[in-house]
Formats: structure tokens, sequence, C-alpha cells
């Protein structure tokens, strides 16, 4: 049967597991490729991208209430990163440091948009002057 050529990038952990695959079938990697990806467009109708992990789900917990316009861009941000992190994908280990940052900015743009804090024990002793 004809084909086409397709490359394709995988992370060093499906590497393994085609490999492995590969070997149980007795077959080439490009063909046990081919087949994996045969299969899973003959078993889905359409295309479902990978579930977010925990990492998102704690950046969205944790900037749920980001509502000014420059947090909720961080927010949109960080969760970027973090799912660029829970791949593995190029670049995940310095998107660590880049996501602290997003966070914190997201969270300090809201503190500015909302104002001071009339409980801030400091707001208090200025006599509500911040």
């Amino acid at each position: 049967m004809p084909s086409i050529v397709l490359s394709t990038r995988l992370t060093p952990r499906d590497h393994d597991r085609l490999r492995v695959l590969a070997e149980r079938r007795g077959s080439s990697l490009a063909s046990t490729a081919g087949y994996l990806l045969a299969a899973a467009l003959e078993d889905s109708g359409e295309y479902r991208p990978p579930q977010d992990g925990a990492l998102v789900a704690a950046v969205r917990e944790v900037l749920a209430d980001a509502t000014a316009p420059e947090a909720v861009m961080h927010r949109e941000m960080a969760v970027h990163l973090a799912r660029a992190i829970e791949r593995r994908e190029p670049g995940h280990l310095s998107a660590i440091g880049a996501l602290r940052k997003t966070v914190e900015s997201a969270t300090t743009a809201q503190r500015h948009h909302d104002g001071p804090d009339p409980d801030d024990p400091l707001n208090i002793l200025l006599g509500g002057l911040l």
C-alpha cells in the first residue's frame, strides 16, 4: 500500500515505550508508530487533546480569583507554562522559574487592582493611609 513519510518528535519516555511495543510486535518503530496512528484515527471520531494534570489544576486554583485584566493575562500565561512543564515540552525546565514569576505577577497585579486591604495590620497602623 502506498504511504507518505511523516516525521515527528517524541519524548524519550514515549520513544522507549514505542520501542518496547515494536519489539513485542516484532516490527519496526516506523510500522508500529503507523499502526498506532491508524488505530487512534479509527478509534476516535475526533482528536482529544491531552488532559491537564495536577500542576495546571493548582495554578488555576491559586489564581481562581484573578479578575483584573493584567492578572487574568498573567493567569493564562501561567496555565500555558504549567501545561508545558507537565507535558515536558522543550524548555520545560526553564519554564519552572518563569511559572513562579508569572504566578507572583498575577497575584501582585490583582492586589494592586483591588487596592489596600483594610484589615492589613500595616494599613491599620497607618490609619488607612495605604
